[in-house]
């Protein structure tokens, strides 16, 4: 395997730089080099493996039960289906990723088996698993959490050489009057087919899978043939299929011997229903779970093999629904850049004509310049001036996260192979981004005459916390509400993440600021502030606070609109997003599109000589998360069909943390952009 490490090299660098108290700076590196452990790992890129002929492959293992209706994941074996033994499972419990089981994956071992290129027509499980000790009888309670599970479109999902299995796409016909069901190509396969197809009135469960693995042959040079010791060529896995399907091997032949070599799938066969029937006291089912190998050679490379998968989204076989967004964002800067130079221009032409015109020539021309007028209090510090510099640190940190996640992920560091690669980057880059929110804190405040530390730990613990507080909240509400969901791993990295958020996080933000104050900046206004305020005349609806926030933030919002539409349904439909390249160019439009709305409403502000621009600055971009998340929540009603209460608090809350660090992130760019335009447009002229 080849291994690419996170170098936290250049952080440590900057830390040393101000030489602190070398234990702390110690302490500090030190957690920083767990983070950067945990990156390593992160990296890791998997290496084709070979196998020959009868080898087993794999192993074969399961993943979470999910459903786009319920967002809730499951454990596999929440429902009564062969395992192995405890001893087995239990060997799996700490191996995961940390965004591996943040993002809900939760990989486990199984009792399938399949050896290279070794058909098999039909096998049983039982004799291989728990269930050969009774676990495959079903009491009434057990059929109705199976049933719960279908009616609620919950699928099982299998991975074979770190790919996940996808369905091959099935119609079943359903009772008269019923229809057809449709069964898309998807990860996972469906657990059964529920009561409102079948016509009974009882569910059928799927109880066999017809494993379809396609494999490469790996042919050898000539030479190396001839010196090779291995006596037949190579296999590589290149795609892994299932096909789910109901059969009731009691009924056809009295015991489970029916499931031999002489199975046939394709035949008809009678279903397993999710019912069990009988006197009261006898109320068991036993179901045969079994399954049916077939391996086909293609021609699809290795290194394509993640192909079928990754084309199961639009936004991964569409290109040219990515290039529509990228044209219609081009347009919408073009729109918004000429009115910026025109802004521009016409200040230039102004200043010229004033130095050339007299007193009187200039006084007639006084109300085209009502900016200039509150020269003496656009330099005025905000309302609320510590929250003010908090918000930007964090603004900052985020913007840099993101930045470094797409400068790995366009080097194709993360690999839709690595599952939770993304989210465990994310996170790592996030605390290592500290240093940046403790220095552009440190640095607003020093621009207000601020010189205490509480601002400086409040940007460090702000948005973590609140980040923190309502993942905490969301886990103990799921846990109480669903008894098949395993909360255990999650606490234990939601402890890990906490350790990495007071033990590295806000030291690094102290650290930031303290460099911050050691340094010299040049933060004067280039016009003196006066004593007292200048009173603000009556302006437009159009530039009242109310205004801003919303409407503004909607240009933004459609110069990105597309991508997000996308990015919503491989997050929230258990597809993968790797469009990385369009969504680099998405998100620098955004930020240039965020900067020319900033800098044009103002303007206008300004221009009605309104010298408080400084918390508008920050909304007029950040609007646009507001548009975002009501967005989300349409979607989520017209798209995802949520049915139960707890996964739409789930959806809620998941959408209202990202649309914050959103609101933040684009707020920090309208600060910046707006404090520069500010200081070039007053720097330009002189004042007495």
């Amino acid at each position: 395997a080849t291994v690419s490490v996170l170098n936290c090299s250049k952080g440590g660098g900057v830390l040393e730089h101000r030489r602190p108290k070398m234990k702390a700076l110690t302490a500090v590196l030190g957690l920083c080099a767990v983070s950067c452990a945990e990156a390593k790992y992160n990296m890791l890129t998997m290496a084709m493996k070979s196998y020959a002929a009868g080898d087993p492959v794999g192993p074969i293992k399961v993943n979470t039960l999910f459903s786009q209706k319920e967002l809730v994941s499951l454990d596999f074996y929440s429902l009564k289906f062969c395992r192995p033994e405890e001893d087995v499972l239990n060997d799996y419990v700490n191996t995961q990723k940390l965004g591996e089981v943040m993002w809900g994956d939760r990989i486990a071992p199984s009792v399938y088996e399949a050896n290279m290129m070794e058909d098999v027509k039909c096998r049983t499980v039982r004799s291989h698993s728990t269930c050969a000790n009774g676990d495959n009888i079903f009491t009434p309670a057990d059929m109705d959490r199976f049933n719960r599970r279908i009616r609620h479109e919950y699928r099982g999902a299998f991975v074979l050489d770190n790919l996940p299995a996808i369905s091959n796409g099935t119609t079943i016909s359903c009772a008269e009057g019923a229809g057809t069901l449709y069964d898309p190509p998807a990860r996972g396969f469906a657990l059964g087919v529920p009561e409102t197809c079948t016509g009974t009135g009882k569910a059928h469960i799927n109880n066999h899978l017809a494993f379809h693995i396609h494999v490469r042959k790996d042919e050898r040079d000539a030479d190396e043939g001839a010196s090779s010791t291995e006596p037949e060529t190579p296999y590589s896995i290149v795609g892994f299929y299932i096909v789910p399907m109901s059969v009731n091997h009691l009924a056809e032949g009295g015991t489970s011997e029916k499931c031999a070599d002489d199975f046939d799938e394709m035949a008809p066969h009678s279903a397993v229903t999710a019912a069990v029937d009988g006197p009261e006291d006898k109320k068991t089912k036993e179901v045969v779970w079994s399954y049916s190998v077939k391996f086909t050679v293609t021609n699809l490379p290795w290194s394509r093999r993640w192909e079928s998968y990754l084309n199961l989204a639009f936004s991964n076989r569409n290109e040219k629904i990515h290039w529509l967004g990228i044209v219609n964002s081009s347009l919408i800067i073009l729109c918004l850049a000429l009115i910026v130079a025109m802004i521009m221009v016409r200040t230039l032409r102004m200043d010229i004509l004033n130095a050339t015109m007299d007193k009187e020539e200039q006084q007639g021309m006084r109300d085209d310049a009502g900016w200039k007028m509150v020269y003496g209090d656009v330099f005025r510090p905000p309302s609320s001036p510590r929250m003010y510099a908090i918000l930007f640190g964090t603004g900052m940190q985020l913007l840099a996260m993101v930045v470094s996640v797409f400068a790995f992920a366009l080097q194709g560091l993360l690999s839709p192979a690595n599952r939770g690669g993304l989210l465990t980057t994310a996170i790592l880059l996030f605390v290592v981004m500290a240093f940046l929110n403790g220095y552009c804190t440190s640095v607003a405040l020093k621009m207000f005459n601020i010189v205490e530390w509480r601002p400086v730990f409040m940007a460090g613990i702000m948005f973590p916390g609140i980040c923190m507080c309502m993942w905490v909240f969301a886990q103990i509400v799921i846990n109480w509400n669903r008894p098949g969901y395993n909360g255990t791993p999650v606490l234990f990295n939601t402890v890990k993440i906490f350790a990495l958020w007071i033990g590295v996080a806000v030291p690094l933000v102290v650290l930031g600021a303290s460099a911050a104050r050691a340094k010299t900046f040049n933060l004067e206004p280039p016009s003196r502030v006066h004593a007292v305020a200048r009173q603000i005349p009556a302006k437009p609806f159009y530039l009242e606070g109310w205004f801003l926030i919303l409407v503004p933030g909607i240009v933004p919002f459609g110069a990105a609109f597309i991508e997000l539409r996308l990015i919503l349904s491989s997050m929230w439909q258990g597809m993968s997003y790797y469009m990385f390249g369009y969504l680099a160019l998405t998100f620098l439009t955004l930020l240039v599109v965020a900067v020319e709305v900033t800098v044009v409403a103002i303007y206008l502000v300004l221009v009605a000589e309104d010298h408080q621009w400084w918390w508008k600055a920050f909304a007029l971009p950040a609007g646009m998360a507001l548009h975002f998340f009501t967005y989300s929540l349409y979607y989520a009603v017209t798209q995802l069909g949520i049915a139960t209460i707890l996964s739409k608090f789930i959806f809620s809350s998941t959408m209202f943390v990202v649309s914050m660090g959103l609101y933040i992130a684009l707020g920090a760019i309208g600060q910046l952009s707006g404090y520069l335009f500010v200081r070039i447009i007053y720097g330009s002229i002189k004042c007495d």
